[in-house]
């Protein structure tokens, strides 16, 4: 009897074991000229963050859970690209930092899948080019232009070898992403010209009825997530028009109710959470309608912090204090800075918009230097970080106050103000009151005129315990 229950223990043990090995994946390689210590492995919404050891020969290995096969994301630094994974299988990919994307090669089990991703995206950087010349050009030429690569994309899967499921999943890959590139031409084009093209009333057509439930490529491509939101954005603004009755609670209510993939239900279902800021009246109403739509607990814990944010920083409430390195020495707090009108920005030194703002940023700095009114910089760049934010305050030479957030976006002063996206800019009062939570850029034309409106204030701080 004994025996037996021994036999059947291990059995389930071996069995046990093979389902995590069969949930998991063997993600490993080597990283030439590497000076990072780690690589992130995310997916595709983030539900999944891991961390791997890069040693001092750049090596790495390590087991990762696959809930569903797919496009996975890792970083190394600030590089950043897609790898496939397969549950059970293993990935081993060589890359030398020095020139990362030309470099990459796979091999292991998903060689296949992985180089042809590689070389795609190759094709398609040189198919595409400098994209001011792809895009802003007339109708009748773009065209043209999209459909050869979206061809030429077709010709490199032909001769890929992938089996029979991943050549369909690819195949419509590279629709979607010949949809997405042929939707992105209005915004090109304006980015650059500073006008819009004329287009034909029908354009958007082809992604106001693009299929709005394939829950496979969902996961598969980054194009289809993409348009799944300009799918709303398009279809919200036309169902408006044509019944202004009707709340963007209850479209998305209605747009939801017949699709089966739950990712695809909460993608929509998430975009009511932009609902949660301080001029909405019907805050409270709208936080308990949009709780009902949201099946995740991180969504819903989103929705939530969202939601206390806009309570709690509302115009004319004392802000949450901080307490941050100073670049100049010491610690400085919201506290410290008391008696002047504060204009504050948040950045990292890897966040392009941020540094394009540097500029008018330093031009506003100069021309209020004699004014009543402190401009604050304050970096979320993470530990890894620290030696590069020193060095780029000192380069930029921006002026102001630099401080530095050594925890990021998880500090109370970021969560408070639900900050998520970077640069971000808001302006805090000389009694420590919030005047916005979200102030005009520094490259804006109203900024100027927002800001001397309020230079007048009274100077006095005083802090509330509420």
């Amino acid at each position: 009897m004994n025996k037996h229950f021994s036999y059947f223990a291990l059995a389930a043990l071996i069995l046990s074991c093979g389902k995590i090995d069969r949930s998991h994946i063997s993600f490993s390689g080597n990283i030439k000229n590497n000076s990072e210590k780690i690589i992130k492995v995310t997916n595709y919404n983030s539900s999944l963050k891991q961390e791997i050891a890069i040693d001092s020969m750049g090596n790495f290995s390590g087991s990762v859970l696959v809930d569903k096969d797919g496009y996975y994301f890792f970083q190394v630094g600030r590089s950043y690209t897609t790898v496939r994974f397969k549950r059970g299988h293993n990935v081993n990919v060589q890359i030398d930092a020095n020139n990362f994307y030309k470099s990459m090669s796979y091999s292991g089990d998903l060689k296949k899948e992985n180089n042809y991703n590689v070389a795609k995206a190759h094709l398609r950087s040189s198919r595409v080019g400098d994209p001011k010349e792809y895009f802003v050009v007339p109708l009748n030429e773009f065209f043209p232009k999209i459909e050869k690569t979206r061809d030429t994309l077709f010709s490199l899967l032909d001769k890929s070898g992938l089996g029979q499921k991943d050549m369909e999943i690819e195949k419509k890959i590279i629709e979607y992403e010949y949809l997405q590139t042929y939707n992105n031409y209005k915004k090109f084009f304006h980015y650059h010209k500073k006008i819009d093209p004329d287009l034909p009333e029908d354009y958007f057509d082809p992604i106001l009825s693009m299929d709005t439930d394939d829950d496979e490529l969902f996961r598969h491509s980054r194009a289809y997530r993409n348009l799944i939101i300009e799918n709303f954005r398009l279809s919200s603004k036309k169902e408006m028009q044509n019944n202004p009755s009707l709340t963007i609670i209850d479209f998305v209510k209605g747009k939801i109710s017949g699709i089966k993939s739950i990712d695809i239900r909460e993608q929509f279902a998430s975009m009511l959470i932009r609902q949660m800021k301080d001029e909405n009246e019907n805050i409270d109403d709208d936080y308990h309608k949009i709780m009902s739509l949201l099946s995740t607990e991180k969504k819903r814990d989103k929705l939530t912090q969202r939601y206390n944010s806009a309570k709690s920083t509302k115009s004319g409430l004392a802000s949450v204090d901080f307490n941050y390195e100073n670049y100049d020495g010491g610690m400085t707090s919201l506290e410290d800075l008391r008696g002047k009108l504060l204009y504050i920005d948040v950045w990292a030194t890897w966040c392009g918009p941020c540094l394009k703002e540097m500029p008018a940023l330093t031009d506003l700095i100069k021309e209020y230097a004699k004014k009543e009114i402190e401009f604050v910089s304050v970096s979320i760049d993470s530990k890894n970080d620290y030696n590069k934010w020193r060095k780029m305050v000192a380069e930029k030479n921006i002026g102001g106050i630099h401080l530095y957030d050594d925890e990021g976006l998880s500090s109370n002063f970021m969560k408070a103000f639900s900050v998520s996206l970077i640069p971000r800019f808001m302006m805090i009062d000389s009694q420590g009151k919030i005047i916005t939570a979200k102030a005009p850029r520094p490259s804006s034309r109203e900024v100027r005129k927002f800001i001397d409106g309020y230079l007048d204030k009274p100077r006095t701080m005083k802090f509330s315990n509420s």
